[in-house]
This record gives C-alpha cells, sequence and structure tokens, in this order.
C-alpha cells in the first residue's frame, strides 16, 4: 500500500540509500551493506570522481576493478584506490544536508574537503600520511600503501571510518593547525570546539559516529554488532584521541542511550515520483 506523505507517492522499499525528496539529500541505512558494494553501482560515482583525483604515486587513477559482494574479493584485488573511494562516498552521503554538526564547517564534511584538496595520492614511497603535497598546481592528500591486513580491516566500517577521520586530520592542517611535540609524540596543545585541531576533528567524528548525529546506520545492525560499533567509537574517542593533546582535553563521552542514531530503514519510503493529484 502507498503511502501518502509532502504530495508525494512513496512505497516501503529497502534500499541501501535513503532519499529525502523535501530536502534533496540521501543518507546510509546500513553501512555494512553499503560498504559491501562497489563504488561504480553507486549514483554519486561520477560527481565523487570528478571532485577528487585520485593518483597513485603522481599517476591519474583511471578504472578501479571491484566486484560484489567487496567482502569476498581477493585481498589482492581490495586495493588502495578502491578504500579511498569507499572512504569519499562514505563521506558523501553520511551527513548529507546537514549543517552546523562539524564546528569547523558551516556544511558537510564532503563539501569541505572538496573545498580545500584536488585529490588524494597514493604514494608507495611514503612512509607516513601527510597534507599537502602539490601536483600540477592542485593539493593533494598523500597517503601510503597498505599492507594486506590493513586493507583487508578497511573492508568495513572499523577501517573506513578510521580513514574518514584520517582524511579529515590531515586536510584540517591546511587551516593552520600544526601538531606540538610533547609527551614523547607529535600531538595537538589544546582541544577547543571553537577552534579544532587536527586530532580535534577526529575526536568529534567519533563522538558524532558514537551518539548519531551523524548516522551512517550501524543501528540498524544486529545488537551485538550495534554495540560493538558503538564500543569502537567510545572506545577511539575516550583513549585513542582524548590522549592525543598536550594541556586541555575532550571532555569524557559516557555511553549514550541511542548509540549511532535511529535506524533509518524503520522509516524507509523511496518516492515513485508520482505527484499525487
Amino acid at each position: 500500500m502507498g503511502k501518502k506523505a509532502a504530495g508525494w507517492l512513496f512505497i516501503g522499499l529497502c534500499s541501501l540509500i535513503i532519499f529525502c525528496p523535501e530536502t534533496g539529500t540521501a543518507s546510509i541505512w546500513n553501512i555494512k551493506a553499503f560498504l559491501n558494494t562497489c563504488p561504480q553501482n553507486d549514483p554519486a560515482y561520477n560527481q565523487i570522481r570528478s571532485d577528487f583525483t585520485i593518483r597513485r604515486n603522481g599517476v591519474v587513477v583511471g578504472n578501479i576493478p571491484c566486484s560484489e559482494p567487496t567482502s569476498a574479493m581477493n585481498i589482492a584485488q581490495y586495493t588502495d584506490e578502491l578504500i579511498v573511494l569507499q572512504g569519499l562516498r562514505t563521506i558523501y552521503y553520511m551527513d548529507s544536508g546537514q549543517a552546523g554538526h562539524l564546528p569547523w564547517t558551516p556544511g558537510t564534511l564532503y563539501q569541505w574537503m572538496k573545498s580545500k584538496i584536488k585529490g588524494f595520492n597514493i604514494d608507495d614511497a611514503a612512509t607516513f600520511n601527510s597534507c599537502c603535497g602539490t601536483i600540477q598546481g592542485g593539493l593533494y592528500v598523500t597517503l601510503i600503501h597498505s599492507d594486506d591486513f590493513n586493507r583487508d580491516f578497511d573492508r568495513a566500517w572499523k577501517g573506513i571510518e578510521g580513514n574518514i577521520g584520517l582524511y579529515a586530520h590531515e586536510v584540517r592542517h591546511l587551516d593552520n593547525f600544526p601538531h606540538a611535540n610533547c609527551n614523547g609524540n607529535l600531538n595537538d596543545l589544546n582541544y577547543n570546539p571553537a577552534a579544532l585541531t587536527t586530532f580535534g576533528t577526529q575526536w568529534w567524528l567519533e563522538k558524532s559516529w558514537l551518539n548519531g548525529n551523524i548516522n551512517v546506520g550501524y543501528s540498524c545492525l544486529s545488537s551485538i554488532e550495534r554495540q560493538d560499533m558503538a564500543n569502537w567509537h567510545l572506545s577511539n574517542a575516550n583513549s585513542t584521541f582524548r590522549s592525543r593533546f598536550c594541556n586541555t582535553q575532550p571532555p569524557i563521552l559516557l555511553f549514550p542511550a541511542n548509540p549511532g542514531g535511529p535506524c533509518l530503514a524503520s522509516h524507509l519510503f523511496l518516492p515513485l515520483i508520482l505527484k499525487n493529484p
């Protein structure tokens, strides 16, 4: 049966992306299923490839092979280039249409990154990730080549979310946020929401994924998987990134009542593009 809403006819239908016709935005409702599909089959693929150039050792990367489900791909075929694409398409959708949720930019993470860099260069000779190198007049985040273990880890959300945080961290350096040497490591001086540093952006993203301010749909997974994902984000925020400040640290986060936000699949309707009479 159809359901009338906002002058449009909707039919309940399972999909990996929920489209809202009122705002013209789309959201991921199941990150596990989403990452098991290929970027080339994503309607935003051409837009993403246009917005961000992917290079390998300075050379523009063309077609990136992929087969579904990605979880079944041979690890040799699950390449660094494909991992970058999986991260970018997640960034494209994860906070689409939101505003004011990231203290360092008025819009989405995708919009901010697009305004700052030309793309990503996977450098086989690099020993650490960095921002930014200049290639043909464009700024590129330099990424190291990942071994089989890490590429395998990057098939799923825990790996991809870490990469997204890394991308935000590196791009944030362009806003004049260098590291400070303290506690035997390169860290950031202070946590300040009004001027979030590089590790501050990573902590903020972990908090947003934990409480569902950025909802990627891990709340639609099994209760065990949902608990595991939430604990992962909580640990990253409270342990991994909170420790990366020399002086003032972010607040300690508590386990939220509704980790990851609501399961959007329970409200899933896709438009048939038929106007009600």
